[in-house]
């Protein structure tokens, strides 16, 4: 019986994982504007800051800048972010 609780457990956590995983992609493009014209990461957290979010760190992911934030109620989201205009793209809501 403990080896069945053991395989349960470890099945359990491995799709638990997969489903964090999944909820926090955007597989989509945010821009097809060449990097050049992209706004900086200093500009994007400034914009999202301006608005009320707590930012952590922003990063680029594709054509697209990641932001993780939280809103003026501390739920935690990552933004998927247009880098060339800060405009959000897709969301991924934590808990």
């Amino acid at each position: 019986m403990h080896a069945n609780s053991i395989r349960t457990a470890v099945a359990l956590t491995l799709s638990v994982l997969s489903v964090g995983a999944y909820a926090s992609t955007y597989n989509g493009e945010c821009t097809s504007k060449p990097k050049s014209e992209w706004l900086s990461t200093a500009d994007v957290k400034a914009r999202f800051e301006a608005k009320g979010y707590t930012v952590g760190k922003v990063k680029a992911s594709g054509s697209c800048y990641e932001v993780y934030t939280r809103d003026k109620n501390g739920r935690k989201a990552e933004l998927f972010v247009n880098p060339a205009d800060a405009t959000v793209v897709s969301q991924a809501d934590k808990k």
